[in-house]
């Protein structure tokens, strides 16, 4: 089976989704790759799309519809328009090369804005695919709330994510006493409320040893000159690394925490969420339904608001080493239940149906993957 990729991010999804799978024989090709002009390949795109039918493709795997973002969106609107007829048309055209396309929902709608109509490009994008796969039932819950109801969907678990780490290197949560040692890990962008997470932080009571650490790139100049502004008031206290972390570094980074924190506005899907539980670290986060399939065991849930932030904070920096050793127990079996291997072969077989290569039966009889 051959499968193209659209489009290639650092997402460590994508590598650990697609090294089984070749493993397990498909060969993977990103397209959309073909010059160092993203404006230029996204041109091409049709054209790329077509050669690649001839010689024998058959299915596209979409991810996400950032590659279709052109330059000077965020200061001409019309852009985005010319981005969302452009996006229409190459759906068209695959649908007219016979291509079977097949979108993993990471997001029900872009984290920024793509199109004009974001709402609009998703119901287009979910009537063109043969199959849309989901890490949770809510995800295609939320889209059928939009009017983008999938011909055909599965639920696939999103799988563990962990960098090169030894045994040693997890660290135990709780263990180095006081002062609680908060961490917030990922991109940080506007929708993920870090700026709420330090307002909380800097609210909890003055008895409350703690300490906070942020850590992600951040391209947002104003998000930027906030976060700045409120870390200064929490001095030692608060730790800001509003950059890249190189993979190398995650391990030593979550060994040092003992909760992770991850206060998002809004969210789908969390690799962020996968990657503390694999690392057998507790999880504060909102309640929410796009988190709802996260252990509760391993799980603190708060209601949306910052007063609400700040009761989770002190509640765990006031925790004992017991209730958070049995938290971090709680997300490393929840991490080590599902591998790569299993979301390899039920995404082959979800393909392989697509493309008619699986009888309708035997993929009937494969059990959805899910918490």
């Amino acid at each position: 089976m051959r499968v193209l990729v659209l489009p290639r991010d650092p997402n460590p999804y994508q590598r650990l989704l697609y090294s089984e799978m070749q493993r397990l024989g498909v060969q993977v090709t990103y397209i959309g790759e073909l010059t160092p002009s993203q404006t230029l390949n996204l041109l091409l795109l049709p054209l790329e799309v077509g050669a690649r039918r001839i010689a024998g493709a058959r299915l596209i795997h979409l991810h996400w519809v950032f590659a279709f973002t052109l330059p000077g969106a965020r200061r001409l609107p019309f852009m985005r328009r010319v981005a969302h007829v452009w996006f229409l048309f190459w759906l068209r055209i695959c649908q007219m090369l016979g291509m079977h396309l097949v979108w993993t929902a990471h997001n029900v709608l872009p984290h920024e804005p793509v199109f004009a109509d974001d709402v609009s490009a998703r119901r287009a994008l979910v009537q063109a695919s043969d199959l849309v796969l989901a890490h949770s039932q809510s995800a295609l819950a939320e889209l059928a709330a939009l009017g983008a109801v999938a011909r055909r969907s599965a639920v696939i678990q999103h799988g563990p994510i962990a960098s090169i780490r030894s045994a040693a290197s997890l660290g135990v949560a709780g263990a180095g006493g006081e002062p609680r040692r908060f961490l917030f890990f990922g991109r940080v962008q506007e929708y993920k409320g870090v700026d709420d997470l330090l307002a909380a932080f800097l609210a909890m009571p003055d008895d409350v040893a703690a300490h906070l650490t942020v850590a992600g790139q951040c391209d947002d100049p104003r998000l930027r000159s906030r976060l700045y502004a409120l870390a200064r008031r929490g001095g030692a206290c608060v730790v800001l690394r509003l950059e890249r972390v190189l993979e190398e570094e995650v391990a030593q980074l979550l060994a040092a925490a003992d909760v992770v924190v991850l206060p998002f506005r809004r969210v789908t899907t969390s690799g962020s969420a996968m990657l503390a539980l694999s690392h057998g670290k507790p999880l504060i986060v909102p309640d929410l339904a796009g988190l709802a399939d996260l252990p509760d065991q391993a799980v603190l849930r708060y209601d949306s608001g910052i007063p609400a932030l700040v009761a989770a904070l002190a509640r765990l920096a006031s925790a004992d080493g017991e209730t958070l050793a049995a938290m971090s127990a709680a997300a490393d079996g929840y991490a080590s239940r599902t591998t790569w291997q299993e979301i390899a072969e039920r995404t082959m077989a979800e393909m392989r149906s697509v493309l008619g290569d699986v009888p309708e039966a035997e993929l009937c009889g494969r059990p959805v993957i899910a918490p």
